[in-house]
């Protein structure tokens, strides 16, 4: 009987794809999970870096060396390539997003703990659905407990006497709730800034003009600390001198389309009150308070800023002492006669130093520590006059004292910058050197 040939093995009879070792179902698990992770992380208002981070930290400890993790404000791209199989890329957009600490943490502490113990992905999920829960916000009592706070504390620290620190706190209250109303009608950002600041500049001229306080300045610029994009402005040329430009340039214009809601707002609430209360004064020198009296002021706007930011656990007297921390090493240092853009940029160095430290030893994110240390110096009523002298037509003053709250945000960048950046290498350098001991064992 005639033997039939063997077939030739070719690439065509290979054996079927489904017999290979490559699993796509647990890359795809992988990359989904931690893209939701790390999106619900930027949701939170967490930085640049850190999203990344945490992308490439999950991913890598599951044994995939090539990641790619590309994040700006509005959106997430990951991509993996393992060793057995073709690369898989995700791609999330964010909609929307705030400044959420308690989220940042928990959402840090899940990162560190997958890493770590690197269970399967049906645990990973079911502990990512249990941080989503536990995360906690604020009631509204709170929310505008905290408003009323920044307006008071804010009110006392810019010079304001009892009468034009309380006016501001009403008006912080007011921007507060017309920012909630805001957000539940998806204005945005422009609209909501030029709402609030009209309503917040037109209510504290009103009152100043009733006799609720003689300067309607400091009122104006205690609840205008609210909205103005300080933090936003800081963390994008933060995100700029790191290296990852496209983030830095997208917040920046974020930043400007805020600054001119605030003039325009700022600017017609003004021009309206002149018309309705011809008999206004403006333009009082602020009250000088000791340098006590402004730490205990920022302290009390720094925590407006805390709960406003969903700052929870025995972490927060901590926080709050890096602000007393920030002001007093600025305020020592302008006292001795050293230029303000370098006084900024030594407390904002000390403030990220404090961070860094604090959060090595309590084991939570520097963010929440850094972000309440650097309250005080806010350049808030820096931008509030620069609107002003644009709304007057001084346009030299104006520009004066723009390129000077310029150089002081820029200074503060660098100072976090520096210290942030030297604790990262050190710790890169300690793996380093426990990774080679663990070899040589």
């Amino acid at each position: 009987m005639k033997r039939k040939p063997k077939k030739k093995i070719t690439e065509e009879t290979a054996l079927p794809a489904e017999t290979v070792s490559y699993d796509s179902e647990f890359y795809g698990r992988l990359l989904e999970f931690t893209v939701s992770l790390a999106h619900k992380l930027q949701a939170c208002g967490a930085e640049t870096y850190r999203v990344e981070d945490t992308i490439n930290r999950i991913i890598e400890a599951y044994g995939v060396k090539k990641v790619d993790a590309f994040v700006i404000p509005s959106a997430i791209m990951a991509s993996l390539d393992p060793d057995d199989g073709p690369a898989i890329t995700k791609i999330r957009r964010l909609n929307g997003g705030g400044t959420m600490l308690d989220g940042i943490e928990k959402y840090s502490a899940l990162c560190r703990r997958i890493c770590a113990e690197k269970p399967d992905m049906k645990t990973a999920e079911r502990w990512l659905r249990e941080t989503e829960a536990s995360v906690c916000k604020y009631n509204a009592f709170i929310y505008y407990l905290a408003s009323f706070l920044i307006g008071l504390g804010f009110g006392f620290f810019f010079g304001g006497s009892w009468l034009e620190a309380a006016a501001a706190g009403v008006c912080g209250t007011a921007t507060g709730a017309v920012l909630a109303f805001s957000d539940r009608l998806h204005a945005n950002a422009f609209f909501k800034s030029f709402l609030c600041s009209f309503i917040l500049a037109f209510l504290a001229n009103a009152l100043a003009a009733v006799g609720f306080g003689k300067n309607a300045d400091i009122a104006t610029i205690g609840a205008l600390m609210i909205l103005v994009p300080g933090f936003l402005f800081t963390n994008s040329l933060r995100d700029v001198i790191y290296g990852d430009t496209m983030s830095g340039v997208n917040r920046l214009v974020q930043v400007l389309i805020i600054a001119v809601a605030l003039v325009i707002g700022t600017s017609a609430a003004v021009y309206v009150a002149r018309m309705i209360f011809p008999n206004l004064v403006n333009g009082l020198l602020p009250i000088d308070h000791p340098l006590w009296f402004q730490c205990v002021a920022g302290l009390i706007g720094t925590l407006g800023f805390g709960l406003m930011f969903n700052m929870h656990g025995h972490g927060i007297p901590f926080a709050l002492l890096g602000s007393v921390i920030s002001w007093l090493v600025c305020s020592l240092l302008m006292r001795a006669g050293v230029p303000e853009p370098a006084c900024y940029l030594i407390a904002a160095a000390a403030s990220s130093f404090y961070a860094e430290i604090m959060a090595r030893i309590r084991k939570f994110p520097a963010t929440s520590y850094l972000l309440c240390a650097l309250v005080p110096l806010i350049p808030g009523a820096g931008i509030y006059y620069t609107t002003d002298y644009i709304r007057r037509g001084m346009t030299f003053e104006a520009y004066q004292k723009g390129l000077a709250t310029a150089y002081i945000a820029g200074a503060m960048a660098i100072g976090v910058l520096l210290v942030s950046t030297g604790f990262r290498m050190w710790t890169v350098w300690k793996n380093h050197r426990r990774h080679k001991n663990e070899k040589r064992r």
